[in-house]
């Protein structure tokens, strides 16, 4: 049919960022309202900060953290994807996952893994995948070295949660959740 797209959905010509679409609300326990609606301009916004990042030189051992949210209870997490800097290979990593407590939930092999190739995601399982409830965690990235870079967020402000402790590398520790946003500390990571 003429102006219709794949799927019978009609195409938009112009796009004015006043547009909204469905988000979910991470509210937990199937509290209401489970979907909201955010603008186009609003979205690219977010998108602008979160892509807004830095090749940090870590501090050997350092911790350094973000918050993310789960919106499920029973999610299974596998591991932690992270953004490498500008500089990859010769040290490791280690990842970890905390609660809004701040304590240890899953890491990965405490060994560490090499660091991939710079400016990539790079993925790595925890030791045994973990299953989690809704709410707010801390993605944790470990350095060994100082050669490899982390990349960190880097807005002049942001919503998100980030912090930094100075630790041994390969000895798991607790975090002290942080409360602020601390441009270049929060690794720009993901679970999966």
């Amino acid at each position: 049919m003429a102006g219709l797209y794949t799927a019978g959905v009609q195409t938009d010509n112009l796009i004015t960022g006043s547009e909204h679409i469905a988000v979910d609300t991470f509210l937990p326990s199937g509290q209401n309202p489970q979907t909201a609606k955010l603008s186009l301009a609003r979205l690219a916004m977010a998108m602008n900060y979160l892509a807004n990042n830095v090749s940090t030189t870590p501090v050997a051992g350092t911790r350094y953290y973000v918050d993310t949210s789960i919106g499920t209870d029973g999610t299974v997490v596998t591991g932690i994807r992270a953004l490498i800097g500008a500089t990859g290979g010769t040290d490791k990593f280690i990842f970890e996952l905390h609660d809004s407590a701040g304590n240890l939930v899953a890491t990965t092999a405490l060994a560490g893994v090499t660091v991939g190739t710079a400016n990539t995601y790079q993925a790595i399982p925890f030791t045994a995948p973990v299953t989690v409830n809704a709410g707010v965690y801390f993605i944790v990235v470990q350095n060994n070295g100082t050669t490899a870079r982390i990349a960190t967020y880097n807005a002049p402000v942001s919503p998100l949660l980030t912090g930094s402790a100075t630790g041994t590398f390969g000895t798991s520790a607790a975090i002290t959740p942080p409360t602020t946003y601390t441009a270049g500390v929060g690794p720009v990571a993901m679970l999966y």
